[in-house]
């Protein structure tokens, strides 16, 4: 069976973004700086956002943007 991910890659860059007095949310950007933007919506509260995540996009065509939910 062919493998269907594009090889692990890091993100080039990564933060935390204050959304309330109590919360903030992790968020990270990977893939093409200039590519097509694509927004990763992961599943419900308690899951997070994971590395394999990235994988399902091809690097070299999108600037992969991942966030976690808030709480998460």
């Amino acid at each position: 069976m062919k493998n269907l991910l594009f090889p692990e890659i890091k993100p080039y860059k990564s933060g935390l973004l204050k959304v309330s007095q109590l919360h903030t949310i992790y968020w990270e950007c990977s893939g093409n700086k200039d590519g097509v933007p694509i927004i990763i919506l992961h599943g419900g509260p308690g899951a997070g956002s994971q590395p394999i995540y990235r994988r399902y996009f091809d690097p070299k065509k999108f600037q992969i943007i991942q966030f976690d939910q808030r709480g998460c």
